[in-house]
């Protein structure tokens, strides 16, 4: 129908779905102190629509996700240490990726699977000094074969029908997911006349990534390196005022938290549909050393 004499498309689309999430536990205390669970969950997003007119919607995705771990304390409650081991079925999960004239398009990208640990610790050694850590380690890969291209309806196409560059086949690492995450804190607190001072450091680390699901797109941009931030601050408070200078980024790292194009890609053996686009692979980079004071404020 026209618009006011100019011609106009009717984007009047539609999606709708159902899912539950249920969650399952079993728990078995050892002690006041120890205990072990098991998790059984679900979980769901929904579909969507995609912008792009003449593209179907997305359909929506689901997560199981089986868990065993542990919640602790030891000597005399000065330590913490919790975990979990997971294992998550993820199936028919939406996939984004920039399409014609740089929209962003959403499909469902066959099905992954992450395997994963996590760990917590909490130490109290002395009056006034605390300190934490955190690790992560993941295994995501995709567990069936898919192709970015699709055919006149809408349907991916097999892989060996598939362009090199477009192809994602099984055992490709899932995006934006380093195998490795952690982070350790230092805290000390301590009194200065009517005045309680703090002193803190922090340390996040985390190893490489991809950037794009497809390997040949990841080759392109190059990955995500692996990347260390320290922060530090200080400060004191005396009742309800609050004051702190802290450091971020102390070594003032340049890191590449993201890499991306700014427009389609168009590679050696991709789909004749792709635009062609100059390959200018961008980054988001952290922020610079920044040093700050912080004030506050209880009412």
């Amino acid at each position: 129908y026209a618009f006011h004499g100019a011609p106009c498309l009717s984007f009047n689309k539609d999606t709708s779905d159902s899912g539950n999430t249920p969650k399952f536990t079993l728990t078995y205390k050892f002690d006041p102190r120890r205990l072990l669970y098991a998790t059984y969950s679900k979980g769901f997003r929904p579909g969507g629509i995609n912008r792009v007119g003449n593209l179907p919607p997305y359909q929506a995705d689901f997560l199981k996700n089986y868990e065993l771990g542990w919640k602790t304390t030891w000597a005399d409650n000065h330590l913490r240490f919790n975990g979990a081991f997971f294992w998550e079925d993820w199936q028919n999960f939406q996939f984004g990726f920039l399409g014609q004239n740089s929209f962003t398009i959403v499909r469902n990208a066959g099905s992954a699977r992450i395997k994963g640990a996590e760990q917590e610790l909490e130490w109290a050694p002395t009056q006034g000094l605390s300190v934490s850590a955190g690790l992560t380690e993941l295994d995501a890969k995709l567990s069936k074969d898919f192709c970015i291209d699709t055919d006149p309806s809408g349907v991916p196409l097999p892989l060996t029908t598939c362009p090199a560059v477009d192809a994602v086949p099984n055992g490709s690492r899932l995006p934006v997911t380093p195998k490795f995450k952690g982070n350790v804190t230092a805290r000390y607190t301590f009194g200065i006349g009517d005045y309680e001072a703090h002193i803190q450091g922090a340390f996040v680390y985390q190893s490489d990534s991809t950037p794009a699901l497809a390997p040949g797109w990841s080759a392109a941009l190059g990955n995500q390196p692996a990347y260390g931030i320290a922060d530090v601050l200080a400060g004191f408070n005396k009742g309800n005022f609050a004051a702190e200078v802290f450091v971020d980024n102390l070594f003032d790292k340049r890191i590449a938290l993201y890499r991306f194009a700014e427009c389609t890609m168009f590679l050696p053996g991709s789909s004749p549909a792709t635009p062609i686009c100059a390959l200018k692979p961008l980054a988001n980079v952290s922020t610079p050393r920044t040093i700050g004071l912080r004030f506050g404020q209880r009412f």
